[in-house]
């Protein structure tokens, strides 16, 4: 019986892995699964919980996996499935549960391949711990297939525990499997054949969405570019508000199956758009997945061929939101920017914070050697950290000062030196405002790199409505929010009263 050991540093990489996504570590591993089983054309997938002793197992019919298949599925540092070729993501499922499990059993038989493994985390005498897995015999599997059985540590309390949590998540993720008319699509496409989900021993129905969400105002279609089809969905309002889950709103995008993410595009329906369900399934968007397949890359290069299958989604839900008589306004992006910043500018000299965070074209006083001048200066020489407080690779709190080959002078305020009188220069233009249609994120906006994104996903997003001055509120709470958070470390503590301040501010203009 063979014994292998990962020579990677798995607590990194599984880390790693989980951090792709805006979910629970345990939600991504059963939609990874599933997403798994489906690229191996199976046609039952079982999910078997027992809460007593916080064991998963999870078994599916398809295609089992290759000897050098198997090998990858336990390489950490393996390549992820090529772009466009699946929905799932390298035994992710099982990699990434070591996060919060002790063990995974896993089977697996093909038409060329049957083993097995017992992987599990390992502490050595005087080492860290490291994954240790051993060969073993599938024992559990007759037919065609994998089983994969995982053991959470005793020590986490998992968010899913119930059938009726993973029976929601499999209607999260892939909902357009549990519906008729997609089921006969994806039969025509000869992709899947009847798939079914077993929780806990009980099956899944198949249902028809439209009447189990009493949709009004439905409306199907085919969507098609050059006469050829290229997608086919539904959309209408549901009789309650957020019918999916809070956490789910507008139409929601599948590829084979899977719920990419769901879109308003742009639009604000007002209250309307809380019941607004729609599915469409569009195959030829797998070419532009990103790698943890929960989005889609649209990068300039692609850009027509993506839109290609985007545009023609866009504009028939245009076309249905005029036709259901649902007021809306679309966000003209390079005018909602300069709206916001132009709003910003006029109260940077009440809060500074914002104009040293954005870096606005600003006038800006600085002391010049004069002798007619009134203001006291001494002469600084020209040093500076080269990295700013906080975690940086110099390994050091404050960076390391040097001079550099021609540090230059710079003139500060003094009680006592040279006069001076101001000059001023233009600050450096900084951070940009940017939207993110984002309803898997909590944040309102957040700020990465040196843009602020403002979240227009956002579950408050669909009870505003199409008036400007109302966004315009729900903008500047966002921006306030994403700087506060962003500003706030150890050094400096969290401003409790910035967004107070700022719209204090904004009231006065």
């Amino acid at each position: 019986m063979g014994k292998h050991e990962s020579s990677v540093n798995f607590r990194n990489l599984i880390r790693d892995l989980a951090e792709m996504y805006p979910f629970d570590i345990e939600e991504v591993i059963i939609t990874e699964l599933i997403a798994n089983s489906l690229d191996a054309k199976a046609t039952l997938i079982s999910i078997d919980y027992d809460n007593s002793t916080k064991k998963l197992i999870f078994t599916d019919n398809g295609e089992g996996m290759t000897e050098d298949q198997f090998s990858k599925y336990h390489n950490l540092a393996a390549g992820l499935k090529t772009r466009g070729t699946g929905i799932g993501f390298a035994g992710v499922g099982a990699k990434i549960s070591f996060n919060i499990a002790d063990r995974v059993i896993t089977e697996t038989r093909s038409s060329s391949f049957n083993g097995g493994s017992n992987w599990q985390l390992e502490k050595l005498p005087k080492e860290e711990e490291k994954l240790i897995w051993t060969d073993i015999q599938p024992v559990h599997i007759q037919g065609f297939g994998t089983r994969v059985e995982i053991d959470f540590s005793t020590e986490e309390k998992l968010s899913y525990t119930t059938s009726e949590d993973f029976i929601y998540l499999i209607r999260k993720h892939y909902l357009p499997l549990l519906d008729k008319k997609f089921i006969q699509l994806y039969s025509t496409l000869e992709k899947y054949k009847n798939v079914q989900f077993r929780v806990n021993g009980a099956f899944l129905p198949i249902c028809d969405l439209e009447n189990e969400f009493e949709v009004d105002k439905y409306k199907e279609t085919f969507l098609s570019k050059s006469s050829q089809m290229i997608g086919f969905g539904f959309i209408g309002l549901a009789k309650e508000e957020y019918p999916l889950g809070e956490d789910l709103c507008g139409v929601l995008i599948s590829v084979f199956g899977k719920v990419i993410k769901s879109e308003l595009f742009n639009q604000f329906p007002g209250r309307d758009g809380a019941r607004i369900i729609g599915v469409f399934e569009v195959p030829g968007l797998i070419s532009f997945l990103n790698t943890s397949k929960i989005d889609f890359i649209r990068s300039r290069s692609t850009h027509k061929k993506f839109e290609s299958y985007y545009g023609p989604l866009r504009e028939f839900f245009k076309r249905w939101l005029e036709e259901a008589g649902i007021q809306t306004q679309e966000i003209d992006i390079s005018q909602e920017t300069l709206k916001i910043e132009r709003e910003l500018k006029k109260i940077l000299e009440d809060i500074p914070e914002l104009g040293d965070f954005f870096g606005f074209r600003s006038r800006k006083n600085l002391p010049q050697p004069d002798d007619s001048g009134d203001m006291e200066a001494i002469n600084h020489e020209g040093i500076d950290s080269s990295f700013p407080i906080g975690d940086g690779k110099g390994g050091s709190e404050n960076g390391i000062p040097d001079i550099g080959e021609d540090p230059g002078n710079t003139f500060l305020e003094s009680d006592n030196g040279q006069k001076a009188k101001p000059i001023s220069r233009s600050a450096k233009h900084g951070p940009k405002i940017a939207f993110s249609n984002s309803p898997d994120r909590i944040e309102l906006a957040w700020v990465e790199g040196n843009t602020v994104y403002i979240n227009t996903g956002h579950k408050i997003m669909s009870k505003v409505s199409g008036d400007y001055k109302d966004k315009r509120i729900i903008y500047l709470v966002s921006i306030g929010c994403a700087i506060q958070r962003f500003l706030t470390t150890e050094e400096s503590p969290t401003d409790l009263l910035l967004i107070d301040r700022i719209f204090d501010a904004w009231g006065k203009k």
